[in-house]
């Protein structure tokens, strides 16, 4: 006799919010339906609808579900390693690996904040902001206001990310927010004259912009000088 399959209802559930992922990102709520998602899946309307009572509801578990596997991931790959500078390359590695996911999160909150109401939009937004900020605060042995900080840049880049469409672009901003964070996360702990003198440079050749630092370099100069030749006009016999 053959015995029922055991379904685990959580991990097909997840299935179905992977499997319809793209319908969601790059058709956009508003332009599918049910019984389309149901087609994508492979599945009956009613079996979609065993799982997921509205599309509302759907989009929502979605946000949840991506949030938490972005968090559970980027823990699990630092979870072993003690070192604060090897964790931080880790944590840049996946940031890289993962500029798509960070653009879907930022598309379905759009729609989230469209099209289910902003009751559901900030529990949502909060939801994976706190889990976000908790894990990056406890990885990198930084504040909760730091780590916000860093969540809330990557919700800008992830905008910029939709308009420029480049993975080399992303890449590039990857790579100036880890110039300018290595300093403070990986040698201030150890070392805050070392970590000092980092960012003191980081400031000087990325930070500062070079023109205006070379006219207000100019402006000191030219001072100066007029400060000489007014010192040498009043003279006694000049």
């Amino acid at each position: 006799m053959t015995l029922p399959k055991i379904v685990n209802h959580d991990e097909y559930r997840e299935k179905m919010l992977e499997k319809s992922l793209y319908l969601f990102t790059r058709k956009g709520y508003s332009n599918i339906n049910m019984k389309q998602i149901a087609a994508e899946l492979g599945v009956s309307t009613g079996m979609l609808y065993h799982y997921f009572s509205s599309k509302k509801n759907m989009l929502a578990e979605m946000i949840a579900w991506l949030g938490n596997k972005n968090v559970d991931e980027y823990i699990g790959r630092t979870s072993s390693v003690e070192n604060i500078n090897d964790r931080f390359d880790t944590i840049i590695d996946y940031w890289k690996e993962n500029g798509e996911l960070y653009e879907n999160i930022m598309l379905l909150a759009i729609d989230i904040y469209r099209n289910v109401g902003i009751k559901r939009w900030k529990e949502a937004y909060s939801f994976f902001a706190e889990r976000y900020t908790d894990g990056m605060s406890e990885r990198l042995n930084i504040s909760r206001q730091f780590a916000l900080s860093i969540f809330i840049y990557f919700i800008g880049l992830s905008f910029h990310s939709l308009a420029v469409d480049e993975t080399k672009e992303y890449n590039k901003h990857i790579d100036f927010l880890d110039t300018i964070l290595r300093p403070l996360i990986v040698d201030a702990p150890d070392d805050m004259e070392k970590a000092a003198q980092k960012f003191k440079k980081i400031t000087h050749n990325v930070l500062m912009n070079k023109r205006a630092s070379t006219r207000t370099t100019s402006i000191k100069k030219n001072k100066k000088t007029r400060q000489r030749r007014l010192s040498y006009n009043a003279r006694p016999g000049i």
